[in-house]
């Protein structure tokens, strides 16, 4: 008889996805954190893209951040936050995602939108699904 061996923990991070001063995705990134960091066998953390050193260069892979890399390649899946900004998503979550592509490979997304606008946020979640597709993550 084999005994079970656990499972690591899933690492799911939360990306953040506006640098914006008086940003009120904020508190539904914190709040999905603490949601999911009460889950057993789930590890989480907040990555924040106003954090990330990002260079404004348009050479995707190229200017690849190694931490975030690392965090991407590791992840089980991820949880993104993000406002809708007219209609779309902030340009800098679409920057900081393009600096990566394999690690997102097959990868389950979740998208969290945030609008004080009567759709709730629904567009941009609209507008970021072909882009994760793309990506290589499953959404």
């Amino acid at each position: 008889m084999t005994t079970p061996t656990a499972q690591p923990p899933l690492y799911i991070p939360i990306i953040l996805g506006t640098p914006r001063q008086g940003r009120k995705s904020e508190d539904a990134a914190r709040f999905v954190l603490q949601q999911a960091s009460k889950r057993a066998g789930v590890e989480t953390e907040l990555i924040d893209v106003r954090q990330l050193p990002l260079r404004m260069d348009d050479a995707g892979e190229q200017i690849k951040i190694p931490a975030f890399a690392e965090q991407m390649h590791r992840a089980d899946g991820l949880i993104i936050v993000a406002p809708e900004y007219n209609h779309g998503y902030p340009g800098l979550l679409k920057h900081a995602l393009d600096t990566n592509l394999e690690e997102y490979n097959h990868k389950p997304v979740g998208i969290c939108g945030v609008s004080a606008g009567p759709f709730g946020g629904t567009r941009v979640i609209e507008n970021l699904l072909p882009v994760m597709r793309e990506l290589g993550l499953v959404a």
